[in-house]
């Protein structure tokens, strides 16, 4: 069912990724059984639902706002999304942003620094959606380089 959304990831039973929902497709998340929903998109990033929040929780999902500036985002947006994820590892998360982009890469460094994941299978997950350009790959060395910090 989730298939059907643009730039669609599972990356395992209880972790979902795409690009930007519609508000249609808010029902078909809830109806897969998703209970968080993680948007890491500016409120003005392409194609950004300005009542979102208010859509996610209609149909009984938690929301979570993490808005990353995609060519200046901040080191403290990975530990917030971290923290988020932890708090609701027992339930299953939905994150997008406006491509998928921003989310793959912090979906990689969650599942690389926090789930232990091993590297090769991360990366090629990662790359099903989007080989990050300069700024993001030196943010993810960056990130993986504060490992024990993040942790």
């Amino acid at each position: 069912m989730l298939n059907n959304l643009n730039q669609y990831k599972k990356i395992s039973g209880k972790i979902h990724t795409s690009a930007q929902p519609t508000v249609e497709e808010f029902l078909m998340i809830k109806d897969a059984g998703i209970k968080i929903v993680i948007n890491l998109a500016t409120a003005d990033s392409p194609s950004a639902i300005i009542n979102e929040k208010q859509i996610v929780q209609k149909n009984n999902m938690t929301y979570i706002h993490i808005p990353v500036i995609f060519k200046k985002h901040k080191p403290t947006n990975i530990n917030y999304f971290f923290k988020a994820m932890e708090q609701h590892d027992d339930k299953t998360i939905f994150v997008h942003c406006a491509y998928n982009w921003r989310v793959v890469c912090f979906i990689y460094l969650y599942r690389i620094i926090k789930l232990n994941c091993d590297n090769e299978t991360v990366e090629k997950d990662m790359l099903v959606i989007w080989q990050p350009n300069e700024t993001w790959a030196s943010f993810i060395e960056r990130c993986l380089s504060k490992k024990d910090i993040l942790k």
